[in-house]
This record gives structure tokens, C-alpha cells and sequence, in this order.
């Protein structure tokens, strides 16, 4: 690869003659994109600076000077950037289908590919194909996923912008490698419509009961679980029926062993949120050294055993 670049170029392509565009779109792009660029860095490990340099017309051109501890880095943290920010996605852009990829590439996978990037780093010889490889690593980081749908639904809604394009620059804003664009028309494939993530499923979890609902409506029941305190919802409709019926009953240090979900998201900057709990299903309930099985506990458990048992199966 090229590693004569110094400068990175956001090149906005306007659809009339001017060399203009709404300041306050322009600084929020300017802040989802530099956010991009800094989170790249940091996985990669680079200490970077970025310094603006002063605005060029041809549409607008935004240009940040690279400054790293080495030419190297420098070059290939430019080409990292220009590629997670424009190759356009394959797939759903949802961030369900996002966390699925991510677990398929593995933790260790992604070490293995950035410890590739460093090994070549050291002969100064990056190959291509492993800087395709690392932007493909990077490109499901959902802090990077949720700021380039930030940065690409704000260009969305400013109908001014045709297209835009990234470019790798030496030191005299010469271009090194072919400009990256994206059309209007992609922009819609990088947007998140959701920030939600699937929940985490606790299968056996221990929740302590300190204050169980013990009539109809919308209410949390409160607990303990892992020695924090949690309110949840109790979506179990049987056990729900049995405790307002009576047929269960509580006292000081009952516990459910049960499926618990903790519901997530994504806020603004892609940090995870923690947004409640619910049980689905109260397996049995535990008072001393008293336990009790639920019906429903026992049909789950029956069917978790039989997908267990098809799975062994296949495997």
C-alpha cells in the first residue's frame, strides 16, 4: 500500500454551483466523523492528533492533518479511515444482524488481524489485503457502527449533498490513492432506524424477591440479582395468575431461579445502555430449603433439553 499520506479530505459534492453548506449540519458531520476517526485509532492502538487546516472549494473540502508517531501509522490509520467510512454495507444495517457479525468474528479474531496489521508495521510492508481485513474488523464496533449512521443520516436530510468522497493526501494535498465516494442513494444503507440490541438471556438466573406485585397492572416487581438491586417486569403469565391467586405466597429471602432478559441499546455515541429486565419464565421458587417447580419451568427445561440434544446432534 501507498504510505506517503499525511492528510485526510471529507469532500462534500454539492448538486449546484456553490461552495457552501449549513454550518450547523456541516460541525455535526465534522464531529460524527473525527469521532469515527478517533475510535479507529484507539482500536488500533495509535496515538494520533488531527489538525483542520482551512477549508478548499470544488463543492467543500475539509482536510485534517495526521500527526503519529510514525509515517507508517500515519498512512495506514488514513486508509483505515477512507475505508470503514465509505465501503458501503452488505448486509441489514440493523444492529441485531450487526451483533450477530460481530460474534462470528471473534475477539480473538479481531486481535489476530490487528496483530497482523502491527507485525507488518514493523517491516513496513502492509499488504492490502490486510488492511482490507482489519477495516472489515472494525466495521462491526457498534461505537463506529452508531456514529457513522449518525454522520450519514444527517447528510441524508440536507438535500443540498449529491455524494460525498474521502481521500488519502501527501503533505502538499496531492492525492495518493483513488478518491472513495458514496452516492446519495447509499446513504440510507449506513442508517440505524433502531438503536435497541437483542437482550442478554440469563438462563438460571437468582433473583431474591424483595417486593413481589401482588395486584393487576403495569408494575416492577423488585429483586436482587448478582447482589445489585434490579426492578423488572414479571412476563411469566402463569406464575403472574398464581401469585395473584393466592397459590404463591412470599416471605423474607424467597428466591425464582428463572430466564431473566436484560434489554440494552445503543445511546447517540454508541455507549450500551442497560434499559430494564424482565423475567420470562419462573423455572421454581426457593424458600429456604423449600423449592417448588413451576409447570412452565419444567417445559422449559424439556424443550432447552431437546434443542441441547439436536444440537449435540449436528455437531
Amino acid at each position: 500500500m501507498n504510505l506517503s499520506a499525511k492528510k485526510l479530505e471529507l469532500h462534500y459534492y454539492f448538486n449546484d454551483s456553490s461552495h457552501s453548506m449549513n454550518a450547523l449540519i456541516r460541525n455535526h458531520c465534522e464531529a460524527e466523523f473525527l469521532a469515527i476517526a478517533i475510535e479507529i485509532a484507539k482500536e488500533l492502538n495509535f496515538s494520533i492528533q488531527l489538525e483542520s487546516e482551512a477549508y478548499r472549494e470544488g463543492g467543500l473540502k475539509e482536510i485534517w492533518k495526521v500527526i503519529g508517531k510514525n509515517g507508517v501509522q500515519v498512512s495506514l490509520l488514513i486508509s483505515v479511515i477512507a475505508i470503514v467510512t465509505s465501503r458501503i454495507p452488505m448486509g441489514d444495517p440493523e444492529l441485531a444482524d450487526l451483533q450477530k457479525q460481530n460474534l462470528r468474528l471473534s475477539i480473538e479474531e479481531k486481535k489476530l488481524r490487528i496483530q497482523k496489521l502491527k507485525t507488518e508495521l514493523k517491516i513496513e510492508d502492509v499488504s492490502e489485503k490486510t488492511v482490507r481485513e482489519v477495516a472489515a474488523a472494525l466495521e462491526t464496533n457498534l461505537k463506529i457502527v452508531t456514529r457513522k449512521s449518525n454522520f450519514y443520516k444527517k447528510l441524508n436530510h440536507y438535500n443540498k449533498i449529491d455524494k460525498i468522497g474521502f481521500s488519502a493526501l501527501d503533505q502538499n494535498n496531492a492525492p495518493v490513492e483513488n478518491e472513495r465516494m458514496v452516492l446519495r442513494r447509499n446513504f440510507k444503507n449506513f442508517i440505524i432506524h433502531s438503536h435497541n440490541l437483542p437482550p442478554i438471556v440469563i438462563e438460571e438466573a437468582l433473583i431474591e424477591i424483595v417486593a413481589p406485585v401482588l395486584k393487576e397492572g403495569r408494575y416492577k416487581w423488585k429483586g436482587v440479582y448478582n447482589k445489585e438491586p434490579i426492578s423488572f417486569s414479571m412476563n411469566d403469565k402463569d406464575f403472574n395468575a398464581d401469585v395473584l391467586d393466592e397459590i404463591i405466597s412470599f416471605k423474607h429471602g424467597t428466591t425464582i431461579e428463572c430466564v431473566l432478559l436484560i434489554h440494552q441499546k445503543l445511546d447517540e455515541t454508541g455507549e450500551l445502555q442497560i434499559t430494564g429486565h424482565s423475567v420470562s419464565t419462573v423455572i421454581r421458587k426457593i424458600d429456604g430449603g423449600e423449592e417448588f417447580e413451576t409447570l412452565q419451568g419444567k417445559r422449559y427445561k424439556f424443550n432447552k433439553n431437546q434443542v441441547d440434544s439436536q444440537a449435540d446432534l449436528f455437531a
